[in-house]
């Protein structure tokens, strides 16, 4: 790999860490600045934003230093679990090569909680949805961590010019 792409690669790293920094901030907002003008403000914009992705069902969000988070515990954990694949890809910086396997595997914890809690086999739990989530989304990211990458460098043409 030219020194170019790496650059291009590390700059990539940050720029994705960067946006899921501001995304898990503005979902947690209410909680992280109480009573603010900023919390006030963007309260009605935040929740409508977030509703595009989750169904912030009441019942499935956790309440964070009082407030209830714009996200339920499933989006929650894909989110977090973003962030912090995000901060450990700009850490140990190397050449993603990901099958479908690992992609395949990691999404069917949430099919299987999302299909037995949905015929009751057994009670929905807001920790079992978080961490399946936490596991779909670190592994998740970096699928699409790979894909912008060998996108956007010659890595993919194995050309340095």
């Amino acid at each position: 790999m030219s020194v170019k792409n790496a650059l291009r690669k590390r700059t990539f790293r940050i720029i994705f860490f960067a946006a899921a920094l501001i995304w898990c901030i503005g979902f947690s907002s209410q909680s992280l600045f109480p009573g603010t003008g900023f919390a006030v403000i963007s309260y009605p914009f935040l929740k409508r934003t977030y509703g595009i992705v989750c169904h912030q069902v009441d019942a499935k969000t956790f309440d964070f230093l009082g407030h209830k988070l714009f996200v339920c515990a499933r989006c929650t954990g894909i989110y977090l679990g973003a962030l912090f694949t995000s901060l450990v890809s700009i850490i140990f910086f190397r050449k993603l090569k990901l099958g479908l396997k690992l992609l395949y595997i990691c999404i069917l914890p949430i099919i299987f909680d999302v299909v037995m809690s949905s015929f009751d086999v057994y009670i929905y739990s807001k920790l079992v949805a978080f961490l399946t989530g936490l596991f779909f989304g670190s592994v998740v990211f970096l699928y699409i961590l790979e894909s912008v990458e060998n996108y956007f460098t010659k890595d993919r043409m194995n050309d340095d010019g």
